[in-house]
This record gives C-alpha cells, sequence and structure tokens, in this order.
C-alpha cells in the first residue's frame, strides 16, 4: 500500500493495528484513558505530517485539496486526544470531541470540490444537483432502514437522538456528495480522486458503526469502526501520494469519468425504489419525511433532465459550428491537410490535400503510399510508422505529376492521441526546392575556373561509390606567388583558369577535378592506385609546360600528393594526401609522393561486420574530457574499433570501410550510438558522451528518430548527448541535415562542431547550426612546439566562440606545458593524450571510481563553466 512518491504505509498500518489489538481490551466504556483514541491519535498526527511532507513537492497553485486532507487528519487526531482524555463534553450528548470529528470528516468533502471544480468545463449546477441527488437518495434509505426504527418512541434516550441522527445522516450526505462531485475527475488526479471516494466510504462505516454503537453497545462495533478510521487515514494518505507533482500536474485538466462515482451516483438511485418495495414488503413504517424526500428527489431528477437536454442542444450546436468554422479553414487554406490510418490509408483530404497527392476522383480513401514516388515509399512508411512524440522533423516526398517533373512535398505531421492516427500538413515546396537545388549547384562551384570546389570534393569523397577504389590528389603550383607578383593577380588569375582547362582535360570523365583555394587543386581518381599513380605523373608533366598570358610566358610547375579515400574518410584521405603533397615539396618540387597507408581496411572488408559486431569484436574505446580549471573528469568523446581475430585492433577509418564496402555502415552507425548510450548510462555519475557522425553516413531523415530510440533505451538525459561533426558533414549531408539537428537540439542534445578552424565557412557554421561546443586541434595552429602561438590562436578562437555562447574543447593536446598554459589562460575542456585515452568500458569505470588519477586536480581559480564533450 504505497504512492508513487509517498511513504510506506503497510508497516505503520500494521503497526497500529497491532496497537489497537492491545489497547481495546485496556479501554473499556467510561474508562479513561480511551487507549484505543490515544493509538488513533498518534497515527492521525502521523498521516498530517507525512501529507505536509507530500505537498511540498507540489506546484502552489495544485496544494490546496490535498492539504484539506492534511488538516482532516489533524483535526481527527485532535479529535482523538479529546475523548481519550474525556474532555470532550458529555457522553450522553455531542461532545466537542464529536464536533471535532465531524469538522474532520468534512475534509474529504471539501477535496473533492476543489478537484471537481478545476476540471476543465466543470458545470457547477449540474455538480450541485447530482450530489442533491445522491444525498437525498441515501438519506431515504437510511431513513427507512435505520433512523425510522432507531428515533421511534421509546427505542432510544432523547438526549441521544441527536447523536444517532448526525452519525446516521453523515454517510448519506458526505458519502452522496462526494461520489458526485468525483464522478468525473481530470486525468492527472483520477486515481486520488478514486481514493477520496474510498476514504469517504470507509468514514461512512465508521460513522454509522458509531451510530449503530449508541443502540447496541457491542465492543465489536467499536473495534470496526477504530479499524475503519485507520484505513481511512491510510487511504486519504495514499490519495495524496497520488497526486500528481510538477510538470505531471501542468497542462490542461483533460477529464475522465471515475468508475467509483458513478458507481456511488447509480447505487444511490436505484438503492431508493429497492428501499421503499422492501418496506412495502416488510411493512416498515413509511413516514411523511420519506415521501417528502423521494418528491424533491423526483423534482431533482426532471430538473437535471431538462438541464441535460439543454445543454445536450448546445454542444450539438456549437459542434456543429466548430465542425464547420473548421471545414472552412481548411478548405480555404492553400496547404492540404490529411489523415491516415495505422494502415497509412487515407481517411480525410482536403480539397488542397486531393490537388497536391494527386488522388483520382472516384476514390475516397486511397492508401498514400500508391500516390507517391517508388523511391520515398519505403521511407515515408518508415517515418510515418516509428515517429513517436510530438517533435517529429519535416519530412520530403515526391509525388508523380503529369507535367513529367514529380512535384516536391513538405509534411509536417503528428499523432492523434489514442487514436492510431495521423494528421499531415502538407505544402508544396517544388519551387522552393528547385531555387535551393540551383543555390546549391552555386555553392558548390568555384566562380573563377568554374571547377567544383572544395565542399563538391568532399560531398563526392563522402558519396558510397560501387565502382571500386578511389584516390585523391592534392596539388599546389611551384613559383605561382612569382607570377602574381611579376605581372599582378589579373595574370595570376588568367594562369588559374588556363591550369584547370589542362587538367580537366587530363582527367577521365568519372574523375572529378576542384579548385581548394589560391592555387591549390584536387583530383578525385577513380580506381586504384596504380591509377592514381599515372595521373600523377600525367599531371606534373603537363602542368610543367610554359603558360601563354598576354604578352607573357610563365613556367610554374606542380607537387602532387595521393593518398587513398576510404568510404567516410574524406577529412582522413585530405589529410595524407596533404601529407604527401608536404613530403613532395620536401623532396624537390615538381614531383608526386604517395602517402604510405597500411592495407588494414582491405583486410578487415573481407570478414563479415555484422557478425563481428553480434560476437562482440566491435567495441568502444574512450577519451576523456576534463576541464581546464579543476581538472575535473567531466565528459568522454566515443569511437568504434574493431577487436580483429587475425589482424588486432582496427581504428574507426577501416571499420567504417569495411562497413560500407558490405553496405553495414547504417547498422554500424545505429549499433554505434545506442552502445554508446548504454554504457555511459550505467556508469557511476551524469557524464556526456560524444559521438561522431562521419561524413557519408548520416542519414538525415532518420537521424532524430534513432536519437530518440537510443536515449530511451539507456534511460539517459537528452543533454548527456553530445553529436560531434565536422564541417564536411554537413556540406556533404543532404538539406534535412541542420533541421535534423534543430529537432535534437530542440530535445536536449548537445551539437558540437568538429575540426574548427580546419575549414572555410566557420562562422556562417555557427549561424546556421545551433551549436554547443566547438572542438580545436591545436595540433593545426602552429608549428609543433610553439605553444605561444598555439595559446594567442586558441584563446582568440575562444573569445570569438563565447560571443555565440559556445563553449571550447581543445582536443589534441599531448603536452603537459601546452595544458598547463590552458589550464592558466583559458576557461575550455581538454582531451588528448595528456589524459587517459584510448580506454576500455573497464578501463573508464575504474577511473571514475578514482578520478583525481585522471589529471592533475588542483585548482587554480574559483568555479568554472562545465566543459562538454
Amino acid at each position: 500500500m504505497t504512492g508513487p512518491r509517498g511513504p510506506r504505509l503497510r508497516l505503520p498500518v500494521l503497526l497500529t493495528l497491532a496497537g489497537l489489538a492491545v489497547a481495546l481490551p485496556f479501554s473499556p466504556a467510561g474508562a479513561l484513558p480511551q487507549w484505543d483514541d490515544v493509538v488513533l491519535a498518534l497515527f492521525g498526527s502521523w498521516a498530517a505530517w507525512h501529507c505536509a511532507r507530500l505537498t511540498r513537492t507540489m506546484h502552489r497553485r495544485d496544494r490546496l485539496p490535498w492539504r484539506v486532507l492534511g488538516a482532516s487528519a489533524l483535526l481527527y487526531s485532535a479529535a482523538s486526544v479529546l475523548a481519550a482524555a474525556g474532555n470532550g463534553g458529555s457522553p450522553e450528548g455531542l461532545r466537542l470531541a464529536d464536533a471535532f470529528m465531524l469538522l474532520a470528516a468534512l475534509g474529504p468533502l471539501v477535496s473533492a470540490a476543489l478537484i471537481g471544480g478545476r476540471v476543465r468545463g466543470t458545470r457547477w449546477p449540474m455538480l450541485v444537483i447530482d450530489g442533491l441527488m445522491v444525498t437525498v437518495a441515501l438519506v431515504i434509505v437510511a431513513d427507512v432502514l435505520v433512523l425510522s426504527p432507531a428515533l421511534a418512541p421509546g427505542a432510544l434516550a432523547p438526549q441521544l437522538q441527536p447523536v444517532v441522527l448526525v452519525y446516521g445522516l453523515y454517510p448519506a450526505v458526505v458519502l452522496g456528495a462526494v461520489g458526485a462531485l468525483c464522478t468525473v475527475s481530470s486525468e492527472a488526479v483520477h486515481r486520488s480522486a478514486t481514493a477520496i471516494i474510498q476514504m469517504t466510504a470507509l468514514l461512512g462505516l465508521a460513522s454509522s458503526l458509531v451510530a449503530a454503537h449508541f443502540l447496541a453497545p457491542l465492543d465489536v462495533l467499536v473495534a470496526v469502526s477504530d479499524v475503519a478510521v485507520l484505513l481511512a487515514l491510510a487511504t486519504g494518505l495514499r490519495a495524496v501520494a497520488l497526486a500528481p507533482t510538477g510538470a505531471t500536474a501542468s497542462g490542461e485538466p483533460v477529464p475522465r469519468v471515475n468508475a467509483a462515482g458513478v458507481a456511488i451516483d447509480v447505487l444511490a438511485l436505484v438503492g431508493v425504489p429497492v428501499t421503499l418495495l422492501l418496506a412495502v414488503f416488510l411493512d416498515l413504517p413509511i413516514g411523511t419525511g420519506e415521501v417528502t424526500c423521494t418528491a424533491g428527489l423526483i423534482l431533482l431528477l426532471l430538473v437535471r433532465t431538462g438541464l441535460r437536454i439543454r445543454e445536450s442542444g448546445r454542444m450539438a450546436q456549437d459542434l456543429l459550428r466548430s465542425e464547420e468554422d473548421f471545414r472552412g479553414l481548411v478548405e480555404a487554406s492553400s496547404d492540404g491537410v490529411a489523415i491516415v490510418g495505422a494502415d497509412l490509408r487515407l481517411e480525410f483530404t482536403s480539397p488542397a490535400a486531393r490537388t497536391l497527392l494527386g488522388v483520382p476522383d472516384g476514390v475516397p480513401h486511397p492508401l498514400l503510399l500508391d500516390l507517391l514516388h517508388e523511391e520515398d515509399r519505403a521511407r515515408v512508411a518508415r517515418e510515418l510508422t516509428t515517429a513517436a512524440g510530438e517533435v517529429t522533423p519535416a519530412l520530403h516526398l515526391r509525388v508523380p505529376s503529369a507535367a513529367g517533373e514529380p512535384r516536391d512535398l513538405e509534411v509536417t505531421h503528428h499523432e492523434r492521441p489514442r487514436s492510431g492516427r495521423r494528421v499531415l500538413h502538407l505544402r508544396d515546396v517544388t519551387t522552393r526546392r528547385r531555387r535551393e537545388r540551383e543555390l546549391e549547384r552555386m555553392a558548390f562551384t568555384d566562380h573563377l575556373t568554374r571547377l567544383p570546389n572544395r565542399a563538391l570534393l568532399f560531398q563526392e569523397m563522402a558519396r558510397p561509390t560501387t565502382t571500386g577504389d578511389r584516390c585523391l590528389l592534392v596539388l599546389d603550383l611551384d613559383g605561382f606567388k612569382a607570377v602574381n607578383d611579376a605581372a599582378g593577380h589579373e595574370a595570376g588569375d588568367q594562369l588559374l583558369i588556363e591550369v584547370a582547362r589542362r587538367l580537366d582535360g587530363l582527367v577521365r570523365a568519372d574523375d572529378l577535378v576542384a579548385r581548394l583555394g589560391g592555387d591549390e587543386f584536387a583530383v578525385l581518381v577513380t580506381g586504384a592506385e596504380a591509377a592514381a599513380a599515372e595521373a600523377a605523373q600525367r599531371i606534373v608533366e603537363v602542368l610543367g609546360h610554359p603558360y601563354r598570358i598576354g604578352e607573357q610566358t610563365f613556367v610554374v610547375g606542380a607537387s602532387v600528393g595521393l593518398s587513398r579515400v576510404l568510404p567516410g574518410g574524406g577529412q582522413l584521405a585530405f589529410r595524407e594526401a596533404d601529407g604527401a603533397l608536404r613530403a613532395a615539396k620536401q623532396a624537390g618540387k615538381g614531383c608526386w609522393r604517395v602517402h604510405d597507408t597500411d592495407r588494414v581496411a582491405q583486410a578487415a572488408a573481407g570478414r563479415d561486420v555484422a557478425a563481428a559486431l553480434a560476437a562482440g569484436e566491435v567495441q568502444l574505446r574512450y577519451d576523456v574530457v576534463a576541464t581546464s580549471d579543476t581538472g575535473g573528469l567531466t565528459g568522454v568523446h566515443a569511437s568504434p574499433v574493431w577487436v580483429h581475430p587475425g589482424l588486432g585492433t582496427l581504428p574507426a577509418a577501416e571499420l567504417w570501410a569495411a562497413a560500407e564496402r558490405q553496405g553495414r555502415n547504417g547498422d554500424l552507425q545505429q549499433w554505434l550510438l545506442r552502445q554508446a548510450c548504454a554504457e555511459v548510462a550505467g556508469l557511476e555519475g551524469e557524464l556526456q558522451v560524444g559521438f561522431d557522425l562521419p561524413a557519408g553516413q548520416v542519414e538525415a531523415d532518420t537521424l532524430a528518430g534513432e536519437v530518440t530510440a537510443a536515449l530511451a533505451g539507456a534511460g539517459m538525459a537528452p543533454r548527456q548527448l553530445v553529436l560531434a561533426f565536422d564541417e564536411e558533414v554537413l556540406q556533404t549531408s543532404s538539406a534535412g541535415l541542420v533541421p535534423a539537428l534543430h529537432v535534437v537540439r530542440a530535445a536536449g542534445v548537445h551539437l558540437c562542431l568538429t575540426e574548427f578552424g580546419m575549414g572555410s565557412t566557420l562562422w556562417s557554421q555557427l549561424a546556421r547550426v545551433p551549436l554547443d561546443t566547438v572542438w580545436v586541434d591545436v595540433r593545426g595552429l602552429a608549428a609543433p612546439g610553439d605553444d605561444e602561438r598555439t595559446m594567442k590562436v586558441l584563446t582568440a578562437i575562444e573569445s570569438s566562440a563565447a560571443a555565440f555562447d559556445v563553449y571550447t574543447v581543445a582536443g589534441g593536446v599531448s603536452s603537459p606545458a601546452l595544458y598547463q598554459a590552458i589550464r592558466e589562460h583559458c576557461r575550455m575542456a581538454v582531451t588528448g593524450p595528456v589524459l587517459p585515452s584510448g580506454l576500455t568500458l573497464p578501463e573508464l569505470a575504474a577511473l571514475l571510481r578514482h578520478p583525481a588519477s585522471a589529471v592533475v586536480a588542483p585548482e587554480l581559480r574559483g568555479p568554472r563553466p562545465r566543459a562538454e564533450v
């Protein structure tokens, strides 16, 4: 017998029952003190105290009904003390203890009235009439069966008749009123209202037994009455424990019919004719009072019927008017409105929706999927059948059109509670999407050379390919600065245009030439490393030929770096190719170099990734993230590794490569998100966990749903999860990624931009995406060992990010000296080799048990903002 927030009542109730069992033999009538009243007074005081504790957590405007019950328990405790001490007045009439007892017994009635008045659409005239009807009906039953025989001349002493009358009428009056008031309660307090009805019924039983005791002074009546009062107090405390608190109590009260209240109403009204028939059958006297009450009851029924008819007519008119208004609004809107059932069949479509979806005439309820473009059907079905909650990302779908070009529709949708149907709001965005595609084309083109730009290059590297291996060539011109210095920037621009023309003529149709900026170009070659090496050699030779610009001739060369492109590893391939380019420069320029990489990815691709996931070979490794001032551990960054039985531990890039080759990249991403949440949720403390969204692997349409499922499955708060992504992810993913990131951010998930300072559109990304954190790789801020330069750039980045209310994480910190400098001058988080990295889950758990061993922990200043992953 417990409430969701309340004390465990079973033990106190059992102890009080034991106390009553001991006290009753020592409490005969007339003896002082009455030990059973002392026991009940103690329980009543305890109940009042616990009620006060429970109501402290409630919203101020929601406390009153439940504090009334606490006050009732306190009044009953006072009445029991008076009765136990014999100071309640004359035992032959109404005593002061009886007055306190009756005031306490009115508590459930007041509480029920306060609860009933808060139900949306409460109609007090109907409640008052219902209460009067039930009360009059119960009075008739009590008068015919109990009170009339008890108050007959000679049946009871005159001074006791008022006492018997009060205690006998209490169940009829209070139980009838409470039952009527709680017939309809709000959804949030439904169980509490039921408990109040039960409490009133127990008090009514106790009152009836007290009245019976005056007629037949039996000890068993006193014992049962005490037990009924004890259970009534416990039930009242349970009603308070079941009451909603905080966010549960907020919002619009939704009405719900209470079965216990309905049962009292029905039994009371049915009991009148049954009682009258029983009186006739048993030859019991029916006095003028019973006849008058019966006539009053019939009159109340007639009044209630008239009010109900009038109310029904008004409700029908309001409903018809609302339906007409709604239909007018829907039909006048240029946006379509449709309702689909659980089988995705259209149950309602506005005229605009029928036009947008191309619903054929004469087909009132077609299947939605039959109207869509064939490629969109599976995705739309998955989204509409798995979406949950009110926050859902916009859904984009295509509808075949007679004009040839499919019509693009943007659909927002939400589920109708407890109906299994979804409401769709459709908008034609064909023109907008066409313009977006044109703007996207312009955004992916270099304005000078008309070649694809850096963004398109990374998008192509992230896109899955079915044509085999690919390689990246990164090149820049040797001696281009001298051309600018000697002939001016206009001549330099003309030379760049000529370089672009030569490169475009060198490569095959499947290859991609892009300008990165300045005199840097890149070529994405489709084919193995041997084909890329041949292309690199041709580029070095052809670009070394003289250039005729106007009246002048220039000779420039080219240095080329070559690297293989692994699926999802565009940024990694660019770094490797850039490193090979530096090697070519150091070798004397005018040559090409290959990044010396291993072949682990190829070996890994020959083994089943799905089987590795099932066998537990794919695991997570964690890098510690700590604050720069206190050194406290506040988060971890998770990355997957493959503990290969034959090749050892393979890093994330090779794992993603193997998954992409086998078409398992979606399974790997879903596993990684859920596993990271589940493992971190099981650790001590409330750590944040960062999770990388890999380029080319992000499904924007399902991202919000996967994040929600992972958090729900782990029972982890959204603020503990950080989705990390670099500029390449934003540039190469679909247009739906940014809205999806807004959705998960609105749900409380934090967003982090990685590789900050390495891209070309940093502040534009801050304006587009609701970022919480930026991750800066300190290794790219200055030459190795130049901590002074690193700190200047790092503090500038931190200051700029703070202007956007964005927190900074310094990554790749490997030097204790640099770590100490960051602690002294910055307010940011730190991660890198200077802190524990690559930890397994047991190692991380052990570290959390002894966090002081993670980093150097003494404080240098006062408290600072909490670090994020």
